[in-house]
């Protein structure tokens, strides 16, 4: 006789299998095909079709419309700020944040990278009428902001360039660099320098300087940054920004109980 299976076994069943798509994606995409979600959970393609609808529909996975390719949604970084206030960072890096950006009267931010994309989980504006506005939860493209290279350069190079997906990459301005090949050496002279630059490779006129903060999961898995007109960052400016963001971050570091590397 065929088991009756109760609504509540079968939500939960259905929640935990909708979990398993969403914790694959998060660690084998940035993107992945329903073929490839069925084969790595072993689940029917019928289940993973009414799966991933329900989860796109309701804006936890986005379908790109060209590859039919699933992603991360947009509902994942919003709840970046809920889960950002359990835990022990914002408090102990905002206090150092809002004093940089005092100083310096420029914005200030911290992110972590997901896939080909930076979250931002920090922001702390400076106080000129013309500077960079963000907001929590919001998401840029790695390759070519000064937050994304810092956190890709923390990376071995075969996960960084996983991570970033098929070429070429967007082209945001005529600086950007949209190839693997030129990205790499980028990204092995930012690891030597411990300091990542975006000078208008996002956005015609913004200039950006990030280092890497050492935060829970080991070394060098956040950056804070400082974003600035281009009219306004002067070599030497650069350089009075560099000193402070490494000297904001080390005491962040410091605070966390985590070890300084050798930037």
């Amino acid at each position: 006789m065929r088991k009756q299976v109760s609504v509540s076994e079968s939500s939960v069943g259905t929640l935990g299998r909708g979990l398993d798509v969403l914790e694959l994606i998060a660690m084998a995409g940035p993107e992945l095909t329903q073929k490839q979600i069925s084969d790595a959970l072993g689940l029917p393609m019928p289940t993973v079709h009414r799966l991933t609808a329900m989860l796109t529909e309701r804006g936890w996975l986005d379908r790109d419309s060209a590859t039919r390719r699933l992603r991360l949604g947009l509902e994942v970084a919003r709840l970046v700020p809920a889960l950002m206030a359990g835990m022990r960072l914002p408090d102990l890096a905002r206090p150092h944040l809002v004093r940089l950006a005092s100083e310096a009267h420029e914005t200030v931010n911290f992110a972590i990278l997901q896939g080909a994309e930076i979250v931002y989980l920090l922001s702390e504006p400076g106080d000129r009428l013309l500077t960079s506005q963000v907001m929590v939860g919001m998401r840029l493209p790695a390759h070519c902001t000064a937050l994304g290279k810092c956190l890709l350069a923390q990376l071995p190079a075969d996960i960084a360039r996983s991570s970033l997906g098929e070429e070429p990459y967007e082209r945001r301005t005529e600086r950007t660099v949209t190839t693997w090949k030129r990205l790499a050496a980028d990204l092995a002279a930012i690891s030597d320098a411990g300091v990542a630059v975006s000078d208008e490779e996002y956005e015609i006129g913004l200039v950006s300087i990030a280092v890497p903060v050492n935060w829970i999961e080991g070394p060098g898995t956040g950056a804070i940054n400082v974003s600035l007109p281009a009219g306004r960052a002067s070599g030497e400016f650069r350089e009075q920004l560099t000193r402070r963001l490494l000297e904001a971050a080390a005491q962040i570091d410091r605070e966390m109980g985590a070890p300084r590397t050798h930037w």
